[in-house]
């Protein structure tokens, strides 16, 4: 096996300088591709020494001490005044950051033209520094440090379930809610750093021995929520449970909310993620799950009823505004509806604020991951 590896990474193309210098992209267990940008405008590279680029490839590398600009012009990519077809593989002479619009990366960058102008900029990094830029993102660095420890398994997870579901696409994450946050270099802080670091190579596996895509989320209101109520997923490889958490994060801020829109503002934003309806007279929740949140909702409009999935019309809504699905009360006026809820998020799995409170309360991080994920393993990979 080792040898079949040595041969692929031999096989791999690169770019070589005179000076001898090679640019590859690492493709180890250990790295992770994560999309930083996706843009039509220009993008400022930039690094305290000196800097390479060339063709992914193989070729001429070419070395700056100049911030250069690179944008793409059609499916080319223009780097400094030269214009190039292909990839193009950018990387620090040294273990400086590469400097992004302003914003440090520790990693090494692939520009890829998607066409109509546009460039995707993916950072090439090891898991534990992607993991430094995500958690800070992603949780209050103040928080106990068992709270932290718990988040950087989870975290971890979550990335290497990613990298195995998506090995034949151009990323394994991007660096939004859409998976997780992670605002590279210049989010890190020292006490996220030391929890990733104390809790290194440490998973949670599923009963077959896979990464488990650990979902977490802000505030569960008090009980989390079995994945296949909010998404279409099969529950047989489960390892979630219905916890409940009333107990530990019940501190949360925002623990109830309150939303209030017209109708005219609810049907546009339907209509928006793509539900077309006639003039709506009400809401009500038609079906509600185990833990006790929206699954669906029916819609009475002047030409019939339509049903609606919980979790999407959340997001049609916008999940800023309806925070989660966990809804109390539905007030319904003859030109508007109020909702009550408790929480944020859709409820599956960790409860950042309920880890927070156990944390607070004496659990370790292994105690805390199996509140959430009773029936995974917490394992050094």
């Amino acid at each position: 096996m080792k040898r079949y590896l040595l041969l692929l990474l031999l096989a791999l193309p690169v770019s070589t300088a005179a000076d001898g210098t090679t640019l590859e992209l690492p493709s180890s267990s250990h790295h992770i591709r994560v999309k930083i940008l996706s843009t039509k405008s220009v993008v400022r590279v930039s690094c305290p020494v000196e800097f390479h680029y060339g063709l992914r490839s193989g070729g001429i590398t070419h070395a700056s001490v100049e911030a250069l600009k690179i944008r793409a012009s059609g499916s080319s990519l223009i780097v400094g005044t030269k214009r190039i077809q292909g990839d193009v593989i950018v990387a620090p002479s040294s273990h400086e950051s590469l400097v992004i619009n302003g914003r440090r990366y520790r990693g090494t960058l692939l520009f890829h033209p998607l066409g109509n102008s546009r460039v995707e900029v993916v950072e090439y990094m090891r898991m534990s520094e992607y993991l430094f830029g995500v958690l800070p993102k992603e949780v209050d660095p103040k928080w106990h440090l068992e709270a932290l420890k718990a988040q950087a398994v989870v975290s971890r997870s979550y990335a290497l379930a990613s990298k195995r579901a998506r090995a034949k696409e151009r990323y394994d994450v991007t660096s939004t809610v859409l998976d997780q946050v992670y605002g590279g270099q210049e989010s890190e802080s020292p006490e996220t750093t030391r929890a990733v670091l104390e809790t290194k190579n440490y998973v949670l596996l599923d009963m077959a021995d896979k990464p488990v895509r650990a979902f977490f989320h802000a505030a569960c209101g008090g009980m989390t929520e079995r994945p296949e109520s909010v998404w279409q997923l099969d529950p047989s490889a489960d390892i979630y449970g219905v916890c409940e958490d009333k107990e530990f994060c019940s501190t949360y801020p925002m623990q109830r909310w309150t939303l209030t829109l017209s109708y005219s503002v609810l049907r546009e934003r339907l209509r928006r993620a793509g539900v077309r309806l006639k003039n709506i007279k009400s809401v009500e929740i038609h079906q509600k799950s185990p833990s006790g949140r929206a699954q669906i909702f029916l819609i009475q409009t002047s030409k019939g009823e339509i049903h609606i999935a919980g979790n999407r019309f959340r997001l049609a809504l916008g999940p800023e505004a309806l925070r989660s699905t966990f809804i109390t009360d539905v007030d319904r006026g003859k030109k508007s509806v109020t909702f009550k809820g408790l929480g944020w998020g859709h409820g599956v799995g960790l409860c950042q604020w309920g880890a927070k409170g156990r944390a607070e309360a004496g659990q370790k991080y292994q105690q805390i991951l199996l509140a959430y994920y009773p029936k995974a393993r917490v394992v050094p990979l």
